[in-house]
Order: C-alpha cells, then sequence, then structure tokens
C-alpha cells in the first residue's frame, strides 16, 4: 500500500508529464514513474548477457535529460544512491537501474585509499575537456557479471552538470581514478559499455581485480602487500 507522500508524489509527477512542463527534457512516462513508486530501497541492477546480448535493452540507449529540481529526481537519487551502497559499487548510472534518464552517481575519492570518500550526483553531465595525457587501467562493470578488462581514457577531465535542486549548471576538474569511475558511468548515459573500449580480451574478474591492484600499488594508490613469512 502507498503511503500518502508517495502518492502526492506520483500524483505531482503525473502532473507534470501531463501537461508536459518539463522545458526541454521529455516527461517521466508512466512505466518510469511507476518503477521508481515501486518502493524506496535499492533498485535491481539491469544485466547486459554477453553471449545474448539485446541491443533494445536500457543499456544500449541514449539517456533522456532530465529537468533539475522535478519531483521524479529526488527518489530517483535515493533508490541510486541506496543501490549504489548495497552492491559496493564506485559509480551507478540510471541506465542500470532501468531509467533511461542522465543521472550518474560517483563514490570519488576511493583512489588513493585511505582518504575520505563521498558520493557525488551529477545531473546532465557533460564532459567539457579531456586530457590528450591517456592512461590504461582495468575496469569491471555492474552491469555485466564476472569479467572486466583493460580501457584506454584520458587521465583528466573537466565535467560540468546541473545541481539536483536546479540551483545552478555546475563544474568539477577530475583525475586518475576519480576521472576514469565519471567517463565509465558517462558512457552508459550514451549507450557505450566498457567492453567496446577493451585493449585486448575480457578477464576474469578475479584476475582483472588482481592486475588492477597490482597496478594501484605500483602507483602507491593502496599499500604494499606484507612480505611472505618464513
Amino acid at each position: 500500500m502507498l503511503g500518502p507522500r508517495l502518492l502526492a508524489w506520483l500524483r505531482a509527477c503525473a502532473g507534470l508529464a501531463a501537461c508536459g512542463c518539463a522545458g526541454a527534457a521529455p516527461a517521466w512516462s508512466p512505466a518510469e514513474l511507476a518503477l521508481l513508486g515501486a518502493g524506496s530501497g535499492p533498485m535491481p541492477i539491469v544485466k547486459l548477457d554477453l553471449a545474448r546480448p539485446d541491443p533494445a535493452s536500457v543499456l544500449r540507449q541514449r539517456a533522456l535529460p532530465v529537468r533539475p529540481g522535478e519531483p521524479a529526481l529526488a527518489p530517483l537519487a535515493q533508490r541510486m544512491r541506496a543501490t549504489l551502497e548495497e552492491t559496493g559499487g564506485v559509480g551507478l548510472a540510471a541506465p542500470q537501474v532501468g531509467v533511461s534518464r542522465r543521472v550518474v552517481l560517483v563514490r570519488l575519492g576511493t583512489r588513493p585509499a585511505g582518504q575520505g570518500t563521498h558520493v557525488e550526483i551529477f545531473v546532465n553531465p557533460t564532459i567539457d575537456w579531456s586530457s590528450d595525457e591517456t592512461d590504461d587501467d582495468y575496469e569491471a562493470c555492474l552491469s555485466i557479471d564476472a569479467v572486466g578488462g583493460l580501457v584506454r581514457r584520458p587521465r583528466r577531465v573537466r565535467l560540468s552538470f546541473d545541481a539536483p535542486d536546479g540551483d545552478r549548471r555546475r563544474t568539477i576538474a577530475l583525475d586518475d581514478w576519480d576521472a576514469r569511475i565519471v567517463q565509465h558511468e558517462l558512457d552508459h548515459l550514451e549507450g557505450v559499455l566498457f567492453v567496446d573500449r577493451l585493449l585486448g580480451a575480457l578477464l576474469p574478474l578475479d584476475e582483472m581485480r588482481r592486475r588492477r591492484d597490482e597496478g594501484h600499488r605500483r602507483r602507491g594508490w593502496l599499500p604494499a602487500q606484507a612480505a611472505p613469512g618464513p
């Protein structure tokens, strides 16, 4: 049974959809509103089966823009945050939870390890600048099970995005691992996955993590492994 606050939210969203007052952003569909209104906790992750890929999957669509401050954005962000926490991931794009909208969450500060981390929400994000200097590193994805691989990306980016409350357009400069995560998540908004950018073959997830962590130790991003005992 839906509570009064959720019912009020659904009515507000339905009103926006009916009047078409979402500005440049397309109105939220009844299916999107029903998905968001189905609960308040984590959402199922949409998966891509590499053996039988579905070209019509939401993961292969270009996501639609969002009007900052509209009623559907708050519950989407809340449920995406709950999903990110449950999965232990470092980034999540709205298409990965079945909502084809230009919203991503990224946990910044995970490398170097040991510093404080925090989750940022980026609404209608765009990369305004990227460095000519590139970096090769290993990636995986919550939407693709059991494998990972090596991907080349610009080492530094400058991102612009809308504040969720519609206050103003903002910018942020990111480098290294944070820049990589943001680029991975923004790819999702274009229907692009890390497997489309592979350098070499896919690897089993455990081997990918071993190689990634080995590289991160060389960079000083992770503590060195203790030497084996006598």
